[in-house]
């Protein structure tokens, strides 16, 4: 009898260690389809294409699978009949725009004042997720131009790249030129999640961020008829030894 209900406490435990995992999930977080769909894309030009792209072959090597998000950060085009403010809103002569949020939540602050104290012109990609408080998101990044010679807080004449979680009340911000790749949350409920590069004082030298891979991952917990299951066998062990103790 002691040893078939240590089994099965065991074997209750084993399950318990496994748990069930249920993250919040990113829509094309891979970019495998060649295109940003399911994320808002915005940013100001460069050569003619937009500044937050999937790569194609573009001659930014894929981080992985075949496609990753480019974006980036360089507005030198110059207002015309040809090009207006309306279809290059992040040009360095147009009013800055009111970036994406959520409902109710509001634009993160970090758009109009950065780690640097300002904010010039840049590109991101954005969309909202709702996750459970622990859920935490993962992602690989790799820097191009300006930003890549940054160093992670730094002010003055060095662009910024970065990762933004805003759920109106809370912002947290992540230099991602410190190769940080995971940001974990806190909180649980709707937030926007940001990731972008920046100009912070010129719009003459460019700066790029390529994205890819970006996934949650759940805090593992476990199913409450499991908990029940190994409280019960738990509870017969300690009675069956009890009983022996007594010399029932």
């Amino acid at each position: 009898m002691k040893r078939a209900l240590l089994t099965a406490l065991l074997g209750a435990m084993s399950v318990l260690s496994i748990g069930s995992a249920h993250a919040a999930a990113v829509v094309n977080g891979d970019f495998e389809g060649g295109s940003l769909t399911g994320w808002y894309a915005t940013g100001a030009f460069a050569g003619g294409s937009s500044t937050a792209i999937a790569n194609a072959g573009n001659g930014y090597p894929a981080l992985a699978g075949s496609q990753s998000a480019l974006i980036i950060a360089l507005s030198l085009a110059m207002l015309n009949e040809n090009r207006t403010c309306a279809d290059d809103i992040w040009n360095v002569q147009c009013p800055q725009p009111v970036p994406f949020s959520p409902s109710g939540a509001g634009a993160p602050t970090f758009f109009s004042q950065n780690v640097a104290g300002r904010f010039y012109r840049g590109g991101f990609i954005a969309q909202d997720v709702t996750v459970a408080a622990g859920d935490t998101l993962d992602w690989v990044s790799a820097l191009f131009g300006e930003v890549s010679r940054g160093s992670p807080g730094s002010t003055g004449n060095v662009d910024n790249a970065f990762f933004v979680a805003s759920n109106g009340s809370t912002e947290a911000v992540v230099d991602l030129r410190s190769n940080l790749s995971s940001y974990t949350f806190g909180q649980g409920g709707l937030w926007s999640i940001y990731f972008g590069v920046q100009q912070t004082e010129d719009p003459t030298i460019w700066s790029g961020l390529e994205v890819d891979s970006i996934v949650f991952r759940a805090t593992e917990v476990p199913e409450p008829k499991t908990l029940v299951l190994a409280l019960a066998a738990g509870g017969g062990l300690f009675w069956q030894r009890r009983r022996l103790r007594l010399g029932d």
